[in-house]
């Protein structure tokens, strides 16, 4: 092996090994400064602890005490930790270590590791290189046969391990065992507080304020009393009614320094001392005076309504004894009580949530006028003068009626997203509404598109229109309407919201849908029907509660854009009528077969299944027929349906269809389920023939959708010829203007550049 890799070797093997016991010697040193300090703090902060516990310092003691325990955490700090962190851990150092470990190195190592680490460097002159590299490769030799990790002295880390861990376990007995008595020490000797020690007993009893307390009549009375300092073995309670008599009764203890007594309710005022349990007699306290009073209630109560002005109707008064009605939304309340004693404070709530601060006319008697927000209990929170509330409150319902807004339905029959600039919607309009309608409108909105000559907004100003045959009062109206859009001058690219609005004669916020509020009135249609909202349509005011449809948004196209995107959902289904007739191929198989086994096992069971496939068979024929339905409503709306066209779908296909699902398929049907009953010749053999015409029928009317939709290809094709013929015809004619213009001298205009 050359030089090069012998010190490679030597790097890797011995300076590698002692790097590694070097980062462990020091991380020893560590974690035992770590230790000592531990022992010598939990030391210093139990002896700060006793003196001030047995000496109950005052403030300057106790500072100095707080100075004197830092300065010395301080010191042992940067001696064990801080002092031995700074300390850097060579590898020549280890080296000698080892070598002092371990003698038979005869300082070869130290060598060795002084010329790899360059502390030592070769001088060529005087010493030969290949004599270091020899002592290299025999130190590296020798290194094998030695522990380097001898050095360190794991037994002494193991007890100094040991020691921390029994320090932390001390420090975390005390926390959770004497939790109160270091809160103690932490705020006296450490953040200085002044907080005494416990000292002697002394009793505290909860809720008396100048050795009284008021306590409501009937009450359950609970007496609880603390004692402070030495905590006696027991507590007694002696009780002397105003009315005379004494009584004792032993108190509970309740945790480390708590006595506790439920008497129970309380009937009159009484006086309560308690007395010390000691050796001998025992020790008394002074007497605390306990006053019974009365809590505040209502002893009689008025109730007044006032329905909405718009209404005419005159305020009344609830029957006696009468505090819940059904009330309109908007009426106005008004509730006088008489008290049994004056309170301090007396507060209109609801049981849902909210608060109504009452007025209060002399010290016994309240009044509150209010508009109830919901429906819901409400009553009158009272409190006295001592704080005591009404458990048992008088509780006022009133259950708001509100109209609902006028519900509305707008529908567009054969209309889709997207329309031509000739097309004429049919508008069919329905509204209705309890107490009668104010107006119903049509209200539009048209977004012109790029290109249209005019600023385009993000939100144009809504338009209404008045709708035929409506007067107002009425309680509903329906309305079926020819809408064409060639008024409103609209062009490809442009987008038209409608929606109808409706209002009532019912005045501003009256008709908000309040939490809890209930519908008065037929509630007509189901919500996904019609529609009833309230002010809230971003749309102009028009008076009244206002109830409006879901809008509306149709596309403006070209018609030869309308007629490919018709195209392309008739393709669709004439793809989805091929998969039909396949499936109806298929179940004339079936038949035949069963016609030749109709004597066999199961043959009942088969026909039954086969009814129920021809009439999933009718199903799809149905949701295709629709669709072509849809489409020839779609031209006619959009003035693009021509007699050609309507022949096509109506007579070649739609009209068909019909025949097939009304006639032939139900006739089908009903000789398979009467085949599944029982099995009869004659009737397999008329099903055999229907099933035979149905086929012939729907190949009849997919030759109809091939030829149709060929030409139809071929017309758009032509279409698009026509168009790219004018823009050729448009660029041309640009071009040979500017060359006559440059023949004759002229510059040309010159073009406006979008950018730089």
């Amino acid at each position: 092996m050359n030089r090069d890799g012998r010190e490679v070797d030597f790097q890797a093997e011995v300076l590698g090994s002692l790097r590694r016991v070097g980062g462990r010697l020091k991380r020893y040193v560590l974690v035992q400064g770590a230790c000592r300090l531990a022992v010598v703090m939990t030391a210093a902060v139990g002896l700060h602890f006793g003196v001030d516990r047995l000496l109950v310092l005052g403030i300057g003691p106790r500072v100095v005490l707080l100075l004197a325990l830092l300065c010395l955490l301080g010191h042992r700090l940067w001696v064990d930790v801080l002092r031995a962190a700074r300390v850097r851990v060579d590898v020549n150092d280890v080296a000698a270590l080892v070598e002092r470990r371990n003698p038979v190195l005869n300082d070869l190592l130290v060598s060795a590791v002084a010329y790899a680490t360059g502390v030592v460097q070769v001088d060529s002159a005087r010493e030969s290189p290949a004599m270091v590299a020899a002592l290299i490769d025999q130190s590296a030799r020798r290194f094998k046969s030695v522990r380097p990790e001898a050095v360190l002295h794991r037994r002494r880390q193991r007890r100094h391990e040991v020691l921390g861990l029994g320090v932390l376990a001390m420090v975390i007995g005390m926390l959770l065992f004497a939790g109160e008595t270091v809160g103690t020490y932490v705020a006296r000797d450490l953040l200085l507080a002044d907080v005494p020690w416990p000292s002697r007993t002394r009793i505290t009893v909860e809720g008396f304020a100048g050795g009284r307390l008021r306590w409501p009549i009937g009450d359950d009375l609970t007496v609880v009393a603390k004692a402070d300092g030495e905590v006696p073995r027991g507590l007694i309670a002696e009780f002397a009614p105003l009315s005379g008599g004494r009584s004792r009764r032993g108190m509970d203890r309740r945790g480390l320094d708590e006595f506790i007594l439920d008497y129970g309710p309380l009937g009159q005022s009484m006086k309560v001392r308690f007395l010390v349990s000691r050796i001998g007699a025992d020790e008394p306290t002074e007497w605390y005076r306990i006053e019974a009073v009365n809590r505040p209630s209502v002893r009689e109560v008025s109730v007044q309504i006032q329905p909405p002005s718009y209404t005419g109707q005159s305020s009344f008064v609830l029957p006696s004894g009468q505090t819940s009605a059904d009330i309109l939304r908007g009426s106005r309340v008004r509730i006088e009580a008489v008290l049994n004693k004056p309170v301090a404070s007396a507060v209109l709530r609801c049981a849902r949530g909210g608060v109504i601060e009452t007025q209060t006319a002399s010290g016994d008697r309240v009044s509150a006028t209010f508009e109830p927000p919901r429906s819901g209990m409400y009553f009158l929170d009272l409190v006295d003068r001592d704080g005591f509330d009404d458990k048992q409150p008088v509780t006022y319902g009133f259950r708001l009626l509100a109209d609902p807004s006028p519900k509305v339905r707008l529908s567009l029959p054969g209309t889709g997203e997207i329309v031509t600039a000739g097309a004429a919607l049919n508008l069919a309009v329905e509204c209705e509404d309890d107490l009668g309608l104010r107006s119903v409108e049509l209200a539009y909105r048209v977004v012109r598109g790029p290109g249209a000559g005019a600023a385009v907004t993000s939100q144009p100003a809504a338009e209404f229109e008045s709708l035929a045959g409506f007067e107002p009062g009425q309680m509903k109206y329906t309305v079926k309407q020819v809408w064409p859009l060639s008024p409103l001058s609209v062009h490809a690219g442009d987008e038209i919201t409608l929606q109808v609005v409706a209002a009532d004669y019912q005045p501003a916020g009256a008709s908000s849908d309040g939490d809890g509020d209930e519908r008065r009135g037929n509630q007509g249609p189901s919500q996904g029907a019609m529609s009833s909202v309230g002010r809230d349509h971003g749309l102009p005011d028009r008076g009244g509660a206002c109830g409006q449809t879901v809008a509306y948004t149709l596309r403006v196209v070209r018609p030869e854009e309308l007629l490919a995107e018709l195209g392309r959902r008739e393709h669709e289904w004439r793809r989805e009528f091929e998969q039909i007739i396949k499936a109806q191929e298929q179940i004339q198989r079936r038949i035949v077969d069963l016609r030749s086994r109709a004597t066999g096992v199961g043959a009942s069971t088969r026909y039954a299944q086969e009814a129920r496939t021809q009439r999933q068979q009718i199903g799809r024929l149905k949701t295709v027929r629709g669709q072509f339905e849809g489409i020839l409503a779609e031209l006619r709306v959009n003035r693009l349906a021509g007699p050609k066209t309507r022949r096509r779908l109506d007579d070649g296909v739609i009209v068909p269809m019909g025949r097939l699902i009304g006639k032939e398929m139900e006739a089908a049907v009903d000789a398979l389920s009467r085949l599944g009953r029982g099995f009869a010749a004659e009737t397999a053999d008329d099903l055999e023939q229907s099933q035979a015409r149905i086929v012939r029928m729907m190949y009849s009317i997919l030759s109809n959708l091939v030829r149709w939709e060929g030409y139809n290809e071929a017309v758009s094709l032509l279409q698009d010829i026509l168009r790219l013929q004018e823009d050729i015809h448009e660029d041309t004619r640009a071009r040979l203007e500017r060359e006559i213009e440059e023949l004759f001298g002229e510059e040309p205009a010159r073009q406006p550049r979008d950018g730089p």
